[in-house]
């Protein structure tokens, strides 16, 4: 009997890791507590090559704990940005998920902070076909982390800065609906206008947005994150006339950004469900941005 007992409970075991259930089970336990990483395919880009995420998983998180995506700036360097967040990770228990939108898969402003909705790095040019656009990747993303985690309640935040924060801004203009139960765009250069009379990348012109476009943009849980500090002319900030038609700084930029979007949705009558909120004393700092991250994401996760 005891070696019936013992063949039908290794027959248990093997039927649950070939069922659907007993593979999510099994998935949950691929991601390790502390520094790791997975490789997702990922069909979007201009490669076929899978796309990496970078995560910090405390030892003690759990199922229901928040989820943070962080997308990096200009630098690309996903890695850095999740050893940034490890300390925050630690200290409020959330696990972070780094995707790296490397320059081979994503050359370029075109394919990064576009979204490849066009097909080069400044304005105008040819929309290419929606199905080319990268921001079905976003979702895609939050879909893998939360199945390499085996996680079912867990709240989803994304969490952009800088570069990262124009692909998400325009990924909250341009998509149809998100996975993600809260959006922080920090810090963005220059901002894709609500303006149906200013050329895409600044602003809609040649998108024929719908109303219902704009219902969808605007009902998203949206924060506008900003430094304080962000007011220096950098060498890597964009100076064109259109950006500084914005403003001249970063801070500028991002409180007309969102000025218009609420004008605009006023105009619609429509709902507007975005909140701007200003970091004091910081500038044009991802980690330092991340600290004015923490509340609104500790609020989302009681």
């Amino acid at each position: 009997m005891k070696g019936y007992s013992l063949f039908m409970g290794l027959l248990l075991v093997l039927a649950c890791l070939i069922s659907p259930t007993g593979l999510a089970q099994a998935q949950s336990q691929q991601l390790p507590a502390g520094l790791s990483s997975f490789s997702m395919p990922e069909a979007a880009g201009a490669t076929p090559e899978p796309l990496k995420v970078y995560t910090y998983k405390p030892a003690s998180w759990q199922n229901g704990r928040p989820i943070v995506v962080v997308f990096h700036g200009l630098k690309r360097n996903a890695e850095e940005y999740c050893q940034g967040w490890k300390e925050y990770a630690e200290k409020y228990n959330f696990l972070i998920a780094c995707p790296e939108f490397t320059e081979s898969k994503f050359p370029g402003v075109r394919y990064y902070n576009f979204g490849n909705v066009i097909d080069n790095d400044n304005m105008g040019g040819n929309v290419q076909p929606k199905k080319q656009w990268i921001f079905p990747a976003i979702d895609n993303i939050i879909k893998e982390t939360k199945k390499q985690t085996g996680t079912q309640k867990s709240k989803v935040i994304i969490f952009a800065h800088s570069a990262g924060a124009q692909l998400i801004h325009r990924y909250v203009l341009l998509n149809k609906g998100t996975s993600a139960d809260l959006i922080i765009a920090a810090n963005s250069g220059w901002y894709t206008m609500p303006d149906e009379n200013i050329t895409y990348s600044y602003g809609l012109k040649g998108l024929a947005p719908t109303k219902k476009d704009f219902r969808n943009a605007f009902s998203k849980p949206v924060v506008i994150l900003l430094g304080e500090n962000d007011t220096v002319r950098s060498k890597v900030l964009r100076k064109t006339p259109e950006a500084d038609a914005q403003g001249q700084n970063r801070l500028e930029r991002g409180r007309n950004f969102y000025n218009q979007a609420q004008q605009k949705a006023a105009s619609l009558n429509l709902k507007f469900n975005w909140q701007l909120i200003t970091v004091p004393g910081v500038g044009h700092d991802g980690t330092g941005m991340a600290k004015g991250a923490i509340p609104l994401i500790e609020a989302l996760a009681h």
